[in-house]
């Protein structure tokens, strides 16, 4: 179990916008940051993320709480578990209860030495290395191991460790029925952005059809929002203001050894929308920042470079397409000393690649191909959200098929980025926002201020009162709460303001209980009720239960 006092100490140095950054696209609004809602659907925005309170909070669903619960929800693993991965991105160390735990962290790394040593006792998957043309020192740069082909000599090793076979399954370092995942393949580890191992990819020596595979997702590992070899790029990405995406290890591998050293590869997948966030994050340190996608030159190739072209477009993007020629790959590209810096000096930008993609499968002649290239590339313009985007491909469409840009259909895509909020009574939400802020003022206004005298908020200051009281201060059990604490039109109240708004709703909740009094007519009621009325009116705050 993780100790307390260690959970506090990772949530007091991790930013919970750099965290859920990781997964979503934010943009700023105000002092905190929207972006549509990834547990419920929705059109408008209603996920809000305040890097003050360090807390998120959905307007639409109520779900809320610190960065470890929005990854213990997203990733649908427990929140020691969602602890255990930010605290392994991050580099950050945990305390536990037991010695159990901490071996979860321990093993990758004691496997990995294993891995590395088994390397240069197997000379076949050495040589298989040295062939591909890579140096001993790029292979220990890249900690680059050999997983032995016999299983029982793996498990063998990890009883040797004491190693707990539970958190091995766990980590994808073996398969449910307990056999290694990875058996007589050269091994690459897979590190974060803060350099953890966090999983491992593996390249087969034997016949299997499958020639690369990476460990499953597991409770530190997503395979989906990770660049391999962004651990060693990430200093020199900063400083050159670019990041070169590859297909494979081993273009990443020879890209760094050829002096490319921004160079970083998705793991078996194309560029996602996942990946997106990582970029953001880089981009916003300059905004001369490029993306430079260096894909092989074969079908496949071209095919993911148009998909992440059109991804990267989208998401407005600086940097353009390198295809290599003679279907050569970047590794190869090394090894046969192509000069590489003369085709990333001039590649082509996304959205000429993703156009001349388009109508390279038409004959621009025939006036019927043409029509059908027009027809894709309005299919293409439809899917924009951004329409100053629609109209820059509009403008470089109609010079490539040579018809006026008036030609295309327009259309219109509204986005509505202000937060989805419900309807509010300003005064009483105003006056639960100014104590949530200043809970040192509860104490001086609860005796004159109980909840059923609010109209709309009662259930908020009900929650308010509550949570003032509770001792963990967990807001997320609140979410009612947080809905008014997180609304960035609610403004908080300075004291002289906070008594004349509690004086107000005083008096108008009095002065229905005097109507009510001469309706019934009770004039010793009523009379005690104006009594208060005047007093309050005088600028005492006072209360009696009528």
């Amino acid at each position: 179990m993780i100790l307390k006092e260690s959970l506090e100490n990772l949530k007091a140095q991790i930013n919970i916008v750099d965290v859920i950054g990781n997964y979503l696209e934010l943009k700023k609004s105000g002092s905190n940051y929207i972006t549509l809602c990834p547990f419920h659907e929705e059109k408008t925005p209603s996920f809000v993320v305040s890097p003050q309170k360090q807390i998120f909070h959905c307007f639409g669903c109520h779900i809320g709480g610190d960065a470890i619960k929005f990854v213990a929800e997203y990733e649908k693993i427990s929140y020691s578990q969602a602890a255990e991965k930010i605290a392994t991105l991050y580099n950050i160390p945990l305390q536990y209860s037991s010695k159990k735990d901490l071996k979860a962290f321990e093993a990758l790394e004691i496997i990995n030495k294993f891995y590395i040593k088994n390397l240069f006792y197997n000379k076949e998957a050495l040589n298989y290395l040295l062939q591909r043309g890579v140096w001993e020192n790029t292979i220990n740069k890249f900690e680059l191991g050999y997983a032995p082909k016999y299983s029982n000599e793996q498990l063998q090793f990890f009883k040797k460790e004491n190693l707990d076979f539970n958190i091995l399954k766990e980590l994808g370092v073996l398969t449910s029925n307990g056999y290694p995942f990875l058996f007589d393949r050269i091994t690459f580890p897979i590190f974060s952005a803060y350099n953890k191992i966090i999983a491992f990819g593996g390249r087969t020596l034997g016949n299997n059809s499958r020639k690369y595979i990476n460990f499953p997702d597991t409770k530190i590992f997503n395979k989906r929002y990770i660049f391999y070899g962004l651990n060693l790029a990430k200093e020199h990405i900063i400083k050159q203001k670019e990041i070169i995406i590859v297909e494979g290890y081993m273009d990443v591998i020879m890209m760094h050894q050829g002096g490319y050293k921004t160079a970083v590869a998705t793991l078996g997948t194309a560029l996602t929308p996942n990946h997106i966030p990582t970029l953001n994050k880089l981009k916003n340190l300059d905004i001369n920042f490029k993306v430079i996608l260096l894909y092989d030159g074969d079908n496949a190739g071209i095919n993911a470079a148009f998909k992440a072209s059109k991804l990267l477009f989208e998401h407005t993007f600086n940097g353009g397409v390198v295809i290599l020629p003679n279907n050569l790959d970047p590794a190869d590209a090394i090894n046969n000393n192509i000069p590489l810096n003369e085709f990333l000096a001039s590649p082509i930008n996304f959205l000429d690649f993703i156009l001349n993609t388009i109508v390279s499968k038409y004959d621009l002649k025939d006036y019927l191909q043409k029509n059908l290239a027009k027809e894709e590339i309005e299919n293409y313009i439809k899917e924009l959200k951004n329409d100053i985007l629609k109209e820059e491909v509009i403008l470089r469409a109609s010079t490539i098929l040579n018809i006026p840009p008036n030609q295309f259909k327009r259309y219109s895509y509204k986005s509505e980025e202000k937060v989805l909020i419900k309807k509010r009574d300003i005064a009483e939400a105003s006056i639960i926002k100014t104590l949530f802020e200043n809970e040192n003022l509860i104490e001086e206004v609860i005796e004159y201020l109980p909840t059923h005298i609010f109209k709309t908020h009662s259930k908020e200051l009900k929650a308010l009162y509550e949570y003032s009281s509770y001792e963990k201060k967990e807001i997320e059990k609140f979410p009612d709460l947080m809905d008014i604490v997180l609304d960035e039109s609610i403004l908080v109240l300075n004291e002289e303001n906070l008594k004349k708004q509690i004086l107000s709703i005083l008096i108008n909740y009095f002065e229905e209980q005097e109507k009510l009094a001469i309706a019934k007519k009770d004039l010793l009621k009523y009379k005690k009720i104006n009594s208060i009325i005047q007093e309050v009116k005088k600028g005492n705050l006072i209360y009696e239960e009528i």
